[in-house]
């Protein structure tokens, strides 16, 4: 589902996210149960808050080790900067 959330950013009124949790296979009325009741409202604004915290203002962004990635995001790169992480 984060994928589809990602790819379609600028579509997210529930009519959109019902489309894409029944292109997915998902159980639709638990689907509409739990954005009804907001389940995971609290979660989601906890990661949020926690986002910002870390200076996050834009995504994606990635960590590694804790420590924020700004570089290029090709496989090479990633690959050394988690192999210079290492402890």
């Amino acid at each position: 589902m984060h994928e589809s959330l990602f790819i379609h950013q600028q579509s997210l009124g529930n009519g959109f996210l019902v489309e894409y949790a029944n292109d997915l296979g998902l159980d639709i009325s638990r689907f509409l149960q739990d954005i009804s009741k907001q389940t995971y409202a609290d979660r989601v604004n906890d990661d949020i808050a926690s986002g910002h915290q870390s200076g996050v203002v834009t995504e994606p962004a990635l960590f590694i080790n804790g420590i924020r990635y700004r570089d290029r995001w090709n496989i090479l790169q990633l690959m050394a900067a988690i192999a210079n992480s290492s402890p």
